[in-house]
């Protein structure tokens, strides 16, 4: 019965991002680097760094918050096709224009063992009748998680590196 059915039950495969898209997860991951560069210059200018410290210090720590924003990024871009139908979506869009599905909601169903994701309630392929699964919460908490501290780390490490220059002289 479920072949009969012109709209697929599982989750659509995702399309590549547009060269506009791939162009916000570079610039997303680029400017990190370029922030960490500018705000550790003074300090080697008045810590006595050199220019060798300050690239190396911004390419490593500006680097790690680049991947996590580069990441979310993509994940994003990602997140604005349907999942049924894999079409590009508004961001507001709380019903899919071209197969209806619910946006809103995204209900997703499940097998007691979870084989599969399916968006739209049946039968699972091992024949275990699905169950609703709860809604999805997205990944915005921990990445807050993660920018707060790679700040913290950041601001600690620049002020450890402040008081041994200092306690060196």
């Amino acid at each position: 019965m479920a072949d009969q059915d012109q709209t697929p039950r599982t989750r659509a495969d995702r399309s590549p991002l547009t060269t506009a898209e791939r162009r916000r997860v570079v610039v997303a991951s680029v400017v990190p680097i370029v922030g960490a560069a500018a705000v550790l210059t003074p300090v080697a200018i008045f810590g006595g760094a050199s220019a060798g410290d300050v690239a190396a210090t911004a390419v490593v720590y500006g680097g790690m918050l680049g991947l996590t924003a580069g990441f979310v990024t993509y994940d994003r871009q990602q997140a604005r096709q349907c999942p049924r139908c894999a079409s590009r979506r508004d961001r507001r869009a709380t019903v899919c224009a071209h197969c209806g599905y619910d946006l809103a909601t995204a209900p997703r169903y499940a097998c007691a063992e979870r084989h599969e994701i399916y968006l739209e309630d049946g039968s699972c392929d091992c024949g275990r009748r699905l169950r609703p699964l709860p809604t999805a919460r997205g990944i915005g908490p921990e990445v807050v998680w993660v920018v707060k501290a790679g700040a913290w780390l950041l601001t600690f490490l620049v002020l450890v590196g402040l008081i041994l220059q200092w306690t060196s002289r």
